[in-house]
């Protein structure tokens, strides 16, 4: 069985540092994501939306960054549960090597 905590692009939401922030209930690790993230992504991102509880919990909240995140969408769009459900996985908007790397061992535990 899939967990809620799989993220749709593959990894888990535990190991992301926004879930973690949110879990910990500290306002200064929710500041510290948001820090890195304004940093890395180029986009100022507040505290508040740092708050996330996995991209796939039913009626979770989700942070600003994954509400427009274009994997996300794509596989809404197309029904998807996970990215790892779709004929056309691994496509070019998935990335990051360890999305990659989860995505086939997800789509291999499907077939």
């Amino acid at each position: 069985m899939l967990s809620d905590l799989t993220a749709i692009c593959g990894p888990s939401c535990t190991r992301c540092q926004a879930y973690i922030a949110s879990r910990s209930g500290k306002r200064s690790e929710l500041e510290r994501v948001a820090n890195e993230w304004t940093q890395a992504i180029g986009r100022r991102f507040t505290a508040d939306e740092v708050y996330c509880d996995g991209c796939r919990v039913p009626d979770g909240r989700l942070s600003s960054y994954c509400t427009t995140c274009e994997i996300r969408i794509c596989a809404q769009n197309r029904g998807n549960e996970t990215c790892a459900h779709c004929a056309d996985c691994p496509c070019d908007r998935i990335v990051a090597p360890d999305a990659r790397e989860a995505l086939a061992a997800l789509k291999n535990n499907l077939r």
